[in-house]
């Protein structure tokens, strides 16, 4: 058995455990619509097949203090109080981070991108939503089937599928 008076045991979390932390926890907040990142995240979100929870958050950590520093690029309902919304975001996630990891958060800071009223963002949602599915049949179109070598394509007839062709027809 280990020496206990000795064993120091650590855990330091990932940039991308805590950004998960902020961004679930952010967007259980009623105001908050969607946390959005840059231009380059926005882009590459369109060509992977996951959603990334944590697109819209940045993270600076000190593992050393078990610290955090946390910025979110969201977008809020319009009409809501973003300094309520900001107050009860900040208060959600230093309890979520705190309990899952042990962290404190020492700064947040949320940057609005924009406030959508409910029809703008349901607009903007069936817009993304048909732009996925687009980009997803491009890329099931190029992408060549799986198939086994020694399979007949569905173009293809197998020659034990081959049905003999009749012999023509020899009355004149």
């Amino acid at each position: 058995m280990a020496d206990t008076t000795t064993l120091q045991p650590e855990v330091v979390f990932d940039d991308n455990v805590l950004a998960k932390i902020a961004s679930n926890t952010a967007q259980e907040v009623d105001g908050v619509l969607s946390l959005q990142g840059n231009l380059i995240d926005d882009i590459s979100n369109r060509f992977t097949d996951k959603d990334r929870p944590q697109t819209g958050v940045s993270i600076d950590t000190d593992d050393d203090d078990q610290t955090v520093g946390i910025e979110l690029t969201a977008v809020l309902a319009y009409g809501k109080n973003g300094r309520e919304i900001l107050n009860r975001v900040a208060e959600k996630i230093a309890k979520a981070v705190k309990s899952m990891t042990g962290y404190q958060v020492t700064k947040l800071k949320m940057v609005v991108k924009d406030m959508l009223t409910m029809e703008e963002w349901r607009q903007q949602n069936d817009k993304q939503q048909n732009d996925k599915q687009q980009n997803d049949k491009q890329q099931d179109d190029k992408q060549p089937s799986e198939k086994h070598p020694d399979e007949p394509s569905h173009h293809e007839q197998h020659p034990s599928d081959k049905q003999p062709k009749p012999a023509p027809d020899m009355q004149h």
